[in-house]
């Protein structure tokens, strides 16, 4: 059964869609116009011509329809999607992650309920709210050291769940009495905007924690680990407790220096947009402020603030180091039999290069220094491979023994 939620967001961004749509038909149209009529441009300056006149008026009543049922649709089921519980199941869930991921910052903009909200889950899935009085109960048996572990682009605190080998947080929990918590985040928004609240959540954590925490320690796959790295740096700013309490961060397959596929997306787009008859088809200008972040790996607001990210610009990042008083761990795969060959050093897990994994980097102001033992690389192994392999958990109960 559909809940009121999902129906809601569902309607709501197919009016949007169609609102989209229209925008991109009438500028082709009117594109293809100016070109096939010499006479469009003298029209264009004296005045639409009664046809042009007829064409304006289609399209705004098509936008003023889609705008009048946006906000019909609104008013009549927003309170019953903010009093409906637990609207989503794990399938709808997946779904609805990888939505946020796509566009994730116009559902949070346009207040569609489908956005969500950054929030912990504990292993049976259920929300963890540090700020309600229920905490020990969603959280029973809480231990002092506590692991969080932070999902990629387009994903949820589902896939945390294993698909083959096993649940990463219970094993470490069974291994070394970790308390497992699973984020769940809109991938779509900035990294930054995602980091700045990761970091005010964690503050909050710790502080309403049923027991006095002894460590804390972060886990992110992809997109997670550039959000693991912002939130530091936001924590360490402004000098919070819990970054004192952070004694390791793990990176699984992480663009610290952005991704390939971001990169080519970019690319497509910046050229599509110098040419008139393609421009307005040029959709990556609608994908999110995650997914442009991915370009260079952005982790901070100056990295994209007052920026264009649709121009073609220079990496033009702030150096951000590695926070000091934490253990990190890097974790890299390769598609390839062997590391060194020619398809694993260029094309790595498939999203993620090998040396954007590893924190390499021509400038010695942005390449992160990892020791040795802390990096490890997989072969024969994708993307989402770490997620749930059992070689890769095996290397994190080593390391965090």
């Amino acid at each position: 059964m559909v809940s009121v939620k999902t129906l809601h967001g569902s309607a709501q961004l197919l009016l949007d869609a169609t609102s989209g749509v229209t925008d991109i038909t009438e500028k082709m149209h009117r594109t293809i116009a100016r070109d096939a009529n010499p006479l469009y441009r003298l029209l264009d300056v004296a005045g639409l011509s009664t046809e042009e006149r007829r064409r304006h008026t289609t399209y705004r009543v098509i936008q003023s329809t889609t705008y009048v049922l946006k906000q019909g649709l609104h008013y009549s089921l927003s309170r019953f999607s903010r009093s409906e519980g637990h609207p989503y199941t794990s399938k709808s869930m997946r779904v609805v992650a990888a939505l946020n991921g796509v566009c994730g910052d116009h559902l949070e903009a346009s207040n569609n309920p489908l956005a969500i909200n950054m929030n912990f889950r504990n292993s049976l899935g259920e929300k963890v709210q540090p700020g309600s009085g229920n905490l020990s109960a969603t959280v029973p048996g809480a231990s002092p050291r506590i692991v969080v572990l932070v999902h990629g682009l387009c994903l949820s605190h589902e896939y945390w769940k294993g698909h083959n080998e096993g649940n990463l947080g219970t094993e470490l929990q069974s291994a070394h009495g970790f308390t497992p918590l699973y984020l769940n985040y809109n991938t779509g928004r900035h990294i930054s905007s995602n980091g700045k609240e990761l970091s005010e959540q964690l503050q909050k954590l710790v502080e309403a924690w049923p027991v006095e925490v002894e460590e804390l320690t972060l886990i992110g796959h992809s997109m997670g680990g550039l959000v693991i790295r912002s939130a530091c740096w936001y924590g360490s700013e402004r000098n919070l407790p819990w970054t004192k309490l952070l004694r390791n961060a793990l990176y699984l397959g992480s663009p610290h220096h952005g991704s390939p596929v971001a990169k080519a997306g970019h690319m497509l787009t910046f050229l599509m947009r110098q040419f008139r008859y393609v421009s307005p088809l040029a959709l990556g200008r609608h994908t999110s402020a995650g997914i442009k972040d991915l370009r260079h790996g952005n982790l901070l607001d100056d990295d994209w603030d007052g920026i264009d990210q649709d121009d073609f610009h220079p990496d033009g990042r702030k150096p951000v180091p590695l926070r000091e008083g934490t253990r990190h761990y890097f974790i890299a795969a390769a598609i390839g039999k062997r590391v060194s060959n020619i398809p694993s050093t260029m094309m790595g897990d498939l999203l993620v290069r090998l040396d954007s994994a590893k924190g390499h980097h021509a400038d010695d102001s942005r390449r992160l220094p990892i020791r040795l033992e802390d990096c490890r690389v997989f072969e024969k192994l994708n993307h989402l491979d770490l997620l749930d392999n059992k070689v890769v958990h095996d290397q994190i109960l080593e390391w965090l023994a």
